[in-house]
């Protein structure tokens, strides 16, 4: 796809999202937050696995973490959301980084059970500390994020419009860190690790660096989830969370900046495309295995990839047609060579 038709689509994104709260009512904002926060966290996913290839399965610990951090921050002591944000994200970065050590020795399937440890470890800390936390039945927050008074805005479309803007910086950061020569050693650690050593990449570094950058962005993704939610619960961070995490950057397209969106889409709205078919909601997983298999056969590239491909074939220019054939290129002679007696 040519870099006008990719403005285009992003700014008519971007427009769409930005007007939402005018044409749409609180349900579908809510939902839309809700897809927000969900791009993050699968974005998140892809700067590790998709650009980087660490494989990771417990993205949803990092997430439940900033989101504990966050509620136990504004319900217990008193802090504003603004206070809490950066705090949740360091959190979740630096247990990124000790996470990101082992990927220094093993990888592939090995590292994604060290991190599925991980997600499976998690859930039980707010259960052990349930005075804190209250335990299996979750914290809610009373205070939620206030839109200012002079702006004369509703608190819901507030909240939307603050989420969207951070998620349209992290995809914004993403964006400008790959096209850079640092990402591009973090996409030389995945394709060639040797070469990328070769040509001077401090592999180990790099790899501890983008498993804490992954982490932190998940860490954001558990704040916006919790300022949309006002309420976090062990069950919200379950292992099947990072699952479907991973299946939303299989569906999107891996290594792309459009899959987390189109994969968070589909995370959101197939559930409910679901019930309103009249199937079972408990069929859901089977959808999803479904889906992953055919687009895992037939767009191995993700909807993304699917997507690039098809705008870049219907904005091809036309190819020309044949020149003539001319003399000496295995046409028809211009002068007979033929002698006359």
């Amino acid at each position: 796809m040519n870099s006008k038709a990719v403005r285009a689509a992003w700014g008519l994104l971007g427009a769409v999202l930005v007007f939402a709260p005018f044409f749409v009512g609180v349900s579908q904002v809510t939902g839309l937050q809700r897809v927000l926060y969900l791009a993050v966290a699968v974005m998140s996913l892809n700067v590790l696995t998709g650009f980087n290839g660490q494989a990771s399965i417990g993205h949803s610990a990092f997430m439940g973490m900033a989101a504990y951090v966050t509620a136990l921050a504004v319900q217990n002591s008193g802090w504003s959301y603004w206070a809490a944000l950066p705090v949740s994200v360091l959190v979740a970065a630096a247990v990124g980084a000790l996470a990101g050590i082992p990927a220094l020795r093993i990888k592939g399937m090995n590292l994604a059970l060290v991190t599925l440890g991980l997600a499976m470890v998690f859930p039980q800390i707010p259960i052990r500390f349930t005075e804190q936390t209250g335990g299996t039945q979750g914290l809610t927050v009373d205070a939620g994020l206030a839109a200012p008074a002079a702006l004369g805005i509703s608190d819901v479309a507030w909240r939307y419009w603050v989420l969207l803007a951070l998620a349209a910086g992290a995809f914004w950061l993403v964006r400008n860190v790959r096209a850079s020569r640092l990402g591009r050693a973090v996409v030389a650690i995945r394709d060639q690790p040797l070469a990328a050593h070769t040509a001077g990449v401090n592999v180990p570094f790099t790899k501890i660096a983008v498993f804490a950058a992954s982490a932190g962005m998940a860490g954001l993704a558990g704040w916006m989830f919790t300022v949309s939610n006002q309420f976090v619960s062990p069950g919200d961070f379950s292992v099947l969370v990072s699952i479907n995490l991973l299946l939303g950057m299989a569906v999107g397209g891996s290594g792309t900046l459009a899959g987390p969106i189109l994969g968070a889409a589909f995370l959101y709205y197939v559930p409910d495309l679901t019930a309103g078919t009249g199937l079972d909601p408990l069929l859901t997983p089977a959808v999803y295995g479904l889906v992953l298999i055919l687009v895992t056969y037939f767009l191995p590239g993700g909807a993304a990839g699917a997507l690039s491909s098809l705008t870049s074939r219907l904005t091809r220019p036309p190819e020309p047609p044949p020149a003539p054939p001319t003399a000496g290129d295995g046409g028809t002679p211009l002068v007979s060579s033929t002698r006359t007696p």
